[in-house]
């Protein structure tokens, strides 16, 4: 299980009605030299409201 505390999640409204969340690692830029690093990641479904974004993008990270 990976810790919340390790990642950035800003959730936006994709068009009207449905909210996502893009999920970032909190890495220094050291760690991120690799040009097959994985930048950020978005929720895959869309959600009614933005709590209910951010509680995807806690589930989603939580998976990982």
């Amino acid at each position: 299980m990976t810790d919340i505390s390790e990642f950035s999640i800003v959730t936006y409204e994709r068009k009207p009605g449905c909210w996502r969340a893009a999920i970032t690692p909190k890495a220094r830029a050291s760690d991120m030299t690799g040009s097959d690093q994985v930048r950020s990641m978005v929720t895959p479904d869309d959600c009614a409201s933005e709590p209910e974004a951010q509680l995807a993008a806690q589930k989603f990270i939580r998976k990982l």
